[in-house]
């Protein structure tokens, strides 16, 4: 299946950093996505379904409005009116607004695919508040590479990457793309997560909702969970374990974390003694001692996170 979101997402080009944002929140036939949009508001957030039947997903706004590819793709600015290229007009379904999302590459880009097989390109890496895509590709480069990046309610059941914000995006300033992985898929003490990792299959995590609202973290192996030594509060591990570790397969209070969202995208992860996770700038630790997720900084760490929907 693809890397479908549950409920709400956001779209940000890899090249630029800019999310991609249905003017006025729909209704729009002329130039109505655009590319330049530097923080997520309401017009920025899409409602991602899987069409029932096949891989191919929806993006609606909002407003009810599903986003469409002209011509279901193929729009290449040359020979075409280029200000047209999608439309967020329809509230019934459509052939031409099934999409097609490919990936997570190792790096958590996307690409898109319109109804006839060609690539989503955000002009320029993105920046542009008018003819902004082109839907004629055949090859997927730099310009059509995107992130989706989960928004609000993470729901129950759904795999995550999770990655410290603000790696990731903007390559051509050398920022690095880590994420959280459980080494092995899961089920050690010593050794068992890093924060200096591509995407991988031991990068996914599972979201189990408790009763009382915290999560629990599925490892890949799928029985195994991460535990959070002593129930948080190490600034580092010890010999004989990590300070988040994967051996335990039921749910107590160290497999417990409550996940607060403090802005569009952004996520803290913090532990059932009160302290936050937060992961070293430079990967080569994860804390679980923050108590100000918003001072993480001044010690040379990171305390939010995005959450990249890879199933």
């Amino acid at each position: 299946m693809p890397a479908v979101p549950s409920g709400v997402s956001v779209l940000r080009t890899y090249l630029k950093g800019f999310f991609v944002s249905a003017r006025d929140g729909g209704h729009h036939s002329v130039d109505a996505l655009l590319s330049n949009i530097s923080a997520i508001g309401a017009n920025e957030m899409f409602n991602f379904s899987i069409a029932s039947s096949t891989e191919q997903v929806r993006l609606r706004t909002l407003s009810g409005y599903f986003l469409s590819a002209r011509n279901g793709g193929g729009i290449d600015g040359n020979s075409q009116d280029d200000t047209q290229t999608f439309q967020t007009e329809r509230m019934d379904l459509a052939d031409d607004e099934l999409f097609r999302l490919n990936g997570p590459d190792p790096n958590g880009w996307v690409t898109i695919s319109t109804l006839d097989g060609h690539f989503v390109t955000a002009l320029g890496g993105g920046g542009k508040s008018t003819r902004a895509f082109h839907t004629d590709a055949t090859q997927a480069k730099t310009w059509e590479r995107f992130y989706v990046l989960k928004v609000g309610d993470l729901g129950s059941g759904h795999q995550y990457a999770i990655r410290p914000a603000g790696t990731g995006f903007i390559p051509d300033r050398g920022e690095s793309i880590s994420f959280l992985t459980a080494i092995n898929g899961g089920n050690r003490r010593v050794d068992a997560m890093t924060a200096n990792s591509s995407l991988q299959p031991e990068s996914r995590f599972t979201l189990k909702k408790q009763p009382d609202g915290t999560y629990a973290l599925g490892t890949s192996n799928g029985f195994t969970v991460v535990s959070a030594d002593n129930g948080g509060g190490l600034a580092h591990g010890t010999s004989d374990r990590d300070n988040l570790f994967t051996t335990e397969a039921h749910i107590l209070d160290w497999e417990k974390f409550k996940i607060f969202e403090t802005s569009p995208g952004l996520y803290t992860i913090q532990t059932v003694s009160g302290f936050y996770v937060a992961v070293k700038n430079d990967f080569t630790n994860i804390s679980t001692r923050i108590s100000f997720p918003d001072e993480a900084g001044s010690i040379g760490y990171t305390a939010h996170f995005e959450f990249v929907p890879v199933a």
